[in-house]
């Protein structure tokens, strides 16, 4: 990992631009830290799912506030309250405790270092963003305990991607079942049990999708050999590839909603939203990864560092 202390450039909250010879990737602080867009400069492919909601309302929720482009979750994904069998306690809200506020950005060397202070936690989150070639994005993580307690936790990177009805995805080599945490409509998968995959709609996980189809699936990978997993664009002949450190995190989530609407207003009938999350356990909440066997602990003192890699391919 790059050094992350070098004299830096602290700039004020304001999106920020990195370019490479292919992809242009825009960082937002003021909104948790978020990617907001990674563009092809060759087909002109915006890789990130963009919110066109024009009004928002963070205060009733992650779901109002813009979902687009690339949040990170820790230390949870879904909202969760307990004691863990070690006996630490627990109680954390929707998608964690990164995206409601603004992060610090320092610029060093034409990389963005981005960090978070998680003060109920005594914790803090750092990500640096460089490009490491025209075709790749890497993105670096430090999550530290600076507190006097154990920190229960659940780490995911929480992109939404693009989508069309060309669009397909590519799971993980070798991932041959899959973790239902949760399916609407016409799965017919029971939530909180294991698949084998193609499960029982194959067309449902990896296109084509259909806006019209009305369903829902969160499900999650075993524990994987290596992390590599894409989203294939056809008709820009192009597919983005996400490859990740499985030393750190082993498993990945993957999200696939048509046209489900959710929220009940009809803004998500027409939309297709797809992702896949690179993360430490199999669940969104540390109850389920307590009865899947995954959930994390962060000593105080200590810390966890890994990568992720976002590149573009030709077709």
């Amino acid at each position: 990992m790059t050094d992350m202390n070098r004299k830096e450039q602290i700039i004020l909250p304001s999106p920020s631009t990195l370019t490479s010879g292919r992809l242009r990737l825009t960082v937002d602080p003021a909104c948790g830290g978020k990617l907001r867009s990674l563009v092809s400069l060759r087909s002109g492919q915006e890789f990130f799912y963009q919110d066109r909601r024009q009004a928002f309302d963070g205060r009733r929720g992650y779901s109002f506030h813009d979902i687009g482009g690339w949040d990170e979750c820790f230390p949870t994904v879904a909202a969760c309250r307990g004691r863990t069998p070690a006996g630490y306690d627990y109680d954390y809200a929707d998608h964690g405790l990164l995206w409601q506020d603004a992060w610090e950005v320092r610029e060093t060397g034409g990389a963005l270092d981005i960090t978070c202070d998680v003060a109920p936690l005594g914790c803090s989150f750092t990500r640096r963003c460089a490009f490491e070639s025209d075709d790749t994005l890497r993105l670096d993580y430090r999550i530290g305990n600076h507190g006097d307690k154990p920190v229960p936790f659940v780490y995911s990177a929480h992109p939404l991607l693009a989508a069309n009805e060309q669009t397909q995805v590519v799971f993980p080599k070798g991932m041959t079942r899959a973790f239902n945490y949760v399916a609407a409509d016409n799965f017919g998968l029971a939530n909180g049990e294991w698949f084998d995959l193609p499960g029982p709609n194959p067309a449902g996980l990896t296109g084509p999708f259909r806006s019209a189809r009305r369903t829902f699936i969160k499900l999650f990978s075993d524990r994987l050999a290596a992390g590599r997993c894409a989203v294939e664009y056809p008709d820009r002949g192009e597919r983005l590839v996400l490859t990740f450190d499985t030393q750190a995190l082993p498993y990945v989530g993957f999200l696939a909603q048509q046209g489900y609407d959710g929220l009940g207003d009809g803004h998500f009938a027409n939309e297709i939203l797809l992702a896949f999350e690179p993360t430490t356990g199999i669940g969104d909440d540390i109850p389920t990864c307590e009865r899947t066997g995954t959930v994390n602990v962060l000593q105080p003192g200590a810390e966890r560092r890994f990568w992720i890699r976002l590149g573009i391919e030709d077709m």
